[in-house]
């Protein structure tokens, strides 16, 4: 069974897919670049987890329960800050009582965070993610279309020679 093919649907739907794959590449490597530059001008410091705070989460599949971890830390200057992390998650890779990488901003340092790959990368790699998948799939469409342009223009141009040697013989 062929399968139901609109050139117009494909020089519709190439430009929309790689606005599309652009537009969520762009803001990926603008969530990165933010990223950098904010941990840049950040302290490292040990942080210990004082507790797990439960909220109650809707999904499509009904309610769960993601456990917030609460950190504190002292900053060089010996102040004591507690923050909640913006990341949960259910069952908590975290304990209370363990130890944890984070980073402040000197100047805010209620601004700090969990130095881990999954509150400093994984929004940029989402969306960079999805952004290169729909490029990619703007440029297999428009290879796709090369292919049948070639096929069409490889039967035209057979066609044409013979009948230019049956017009010649």
């Amino acid at each position: 069974m062929e399968r139901f093919h609109n050139p117009l649907s494909a020089l519709l739907g190439i430009p929309i897919m790689l606005v599309i794959g652009v537009a969520l590449w762009w803001v990926g490597g603008y969530l990165r670049a933010d990223t950098e530059r904010r941990i840049a001008t950040m302290m490292p410091t040990t942080g210990t987890i004082v507790a797990l705070n439960a909220r109650a989460s809707s999904t499509s599949n009904g309610s769960s329960t993601l456990f917030y971890p609460v950190v504190e830390f002292r900053t060089a200057s010996g102040e004591t800050v507690r923050f909640e992390s913006n990341t949960g998650s259910n069952p908590s890779p975290y304990q209370v009582g363990a130890q944890v990488d984070v980073l402040y901003d000197p100047k805010a340092p209620q601004s700090a965070f969990i130095n881990s790959w999954w509150e400093l990368w994984l929004p940029a790699t989402i969306f960079q993610g999805f952004g290169g998948f729909f490029i990619l799939l703007a440029v297999l469409a428009i290879f796709d279309l090369v292919l049948k342009a070639l096929q069409i223009g490889g039967l035209l141009a057979l066609l044409g020679a013979i009948l230019w040697r049956r017009r010649g013989a």
